[in-house]
């Protein structure tokens, strides 16, 4: 995305106190660490770190320019440009909706509980055979991270995939004022960020501000299965509204649906046309971020072939039921996050696809933000486990460890630790027998380490 001073410093309400507005920027960067070449500089102040701390080493490594909020302390070169903000968040957010504007780009806005990046990544796969899409990258769903997308994209961008997470009240939004969606999409909604968003009826709250950011001529695509919460978008939504799931009364509907190693295949009904589908992706969660692109696809005029292609094509994202085969070791690595859905979606998946002959090993840790609600959730997922009666249950985090007192109910070894870093050391199955493993924790409870070291005694053994 090509930028002027000029424009920056209009964009943001900002006034350039240095250098020429005629200097052109080529995207935004927030890390003085990884910022290119040509890149506008916007130095974020946050509870530990001041990004002004940082414009020299920025300058250093050829940012033509910065916005401020604080005056820098540093010598600044002739040549380059300072746009002095009220506030560099804000202004961020500002320039990004300048360039929405300025682009005429069409906006697909994803929010809900779980499956908003693989449904992400699967619209954008899809529309990808027709248009020119641009998707937020990896899980930056936030007021820093969705609008480093938008001005970091290309400038013949047509459509712009965001994904919108919602941590707090206003969060969704604000990010819609940034990034006006025309689309917006609903994956689900479940218990999440308790902490801040109080209860499940908060997080129905959080959520709708896409709903109610949508105009009358746009487009709300929702997961349907749960009429309550479908009855308060029907309120929400001043659009038309559309929904997908698993039950009949969807205007698109997955049946039959079987899962394997190789993916997902699901039959179809849709508006326009009924057909087996498949995807390479794993499980229900799969089957609804599928449902989901081709509401969206249908919607923006792609063929059944075009849809099918995009689909078959995708693949999955990292630490989102992501199946890695190792020689003896069999991993369903879902650790990116966890809610109490998406963890007992995990544990039906993981207990659906291993072999009859391999020992099924569950590395379970905390799920975190769960306020008042956790002993609970924690608890019913205990007894989720204890229906499935893997062969071995591994519980990481204190609050996990509840997870572990249910399942010893019924006779499942258990073994605790307080850490990933504990687990990873004591975990050692480098003794020929085959294996399934489902690594399942949110994402603050590092249990990619444990990832780390299966793949490390694999390789060493092998």
């Amino acid at each position: 995305m090509k930028l002027s001073a000029q424009e920056i410093a209009q964009a943001t309400g900002g006034t350039l106190v240095h250098g020429s507005p005629k200097t052109v920027f080529h995207g935004v960067s927030i890390d003085s660490r990884t910022i290119r070449p040509g890149q506008l500089f916007v130095p974020l102040v946050g509870s530990r770190y001041d990004g002004h701390d940082f414009i020299a080493d920025a300058l250093r490594q050829g940012a033509p320019g910065f916005l401020f909020q604080r005056e820098p302390q540093c010598r600044v070169p002739r040549s380059v440009a300072a746009i002095r903000v009220h506030d560099t968040l804000h202004a961020l957010g500002d320039l990004a909706h300048w360039v929405v504007i300025k682009l005429n780009a069409q906006i697909i806005a994803v929010a809900g509980s779980n499956g908003k990046t693989t449904t992400k990544e699967l619209i954008a796969h899809v529309l990808a055979q027709k248009f020119r899409t641009q998707a937020t990258v990896g899980n930056h769903n936030t007021e820093i991270g969705l609008p480093l997308t938008v001005l970091n994209a290309l400038e013949n961008t047509e459509i712009f995939v965001l994904e919108m997470g919602a941590t707090a009240p206003g969060d969704v939004r604000r990010l819609c004022q940034i990034a006006p969606p025309q689309i917006g999409v609903l994956t689900s909604i479940h218990e999440e960020h308790l902490a801040t968003l109080g209860t499940v009826e908060g997080v129905i709250e959080a959520e709708m501000e896409l709903l109610e950011a949508l105009p009358p001529q746009g487009r709300a695509i929702i997961n349907g299965d749960n009429l309550e919460i479908l009855n308060v978008a029907r309120r929400k939504a001043r659009c038309r509204l559309m929904t997908f799931g698993f039950a009949s009364h969807n205007d698109f509907v997955a049946e039959d649906a079987t899962i394997s190693r190789a993916g997902t295949r699901f039959y179809i009904k849709s508006p326009e046309w009924q057909n087996e589908m498949s995807i390479s992706l794993l499980g229900r969660p799969a089957v609804l971020a599928g449902l989901a692109a081709i509401a969206v696809a249908q919607h923006l005029g792609l063929s059944f072939s075009e849809i099918r292609r995009g689909l078959m094509g995708a693949r999955s994202v990292w630490g989102r039921l992501q199946l890695i085969s190792l020689p003896t070791i069999t991993i369903l690595h879902d650790a990116y996050n966890a809610n109490p859905a998406s963890m007992h979606e995990a544990i039906c998946c993981a207990a659906q696809i291993r072999s009859g002959d391999e020992e099924l090993i569950f590395v379970l840790g905390d799920m975190l933000e769960l306020g008042a609600f956790s002993e609970k959730a924690h608890r019913e997922i205990g007894r989720s486990v204890a229906r499935v009666r893997p062969d071995r249950l591994i519980t990481i985090g204190e609050q996990a460890r509840l997870i572990g007192e249910e399942a010893t109910s019924v006779g499942i070894p258990v073994q605790h630790y307080a850490t990933s870093d504990e687990a990873a050391q004591a975990l050692d199955l480098t003794d020929g027998r085959r294996y399934f493993i489902l690594l399942k924790g949110s994402r603050g409870m590092h249990l990619e380490r444990v990832l780390d070291a299966l793949l490390h005694h694999t390789l060493v053994s092998v």
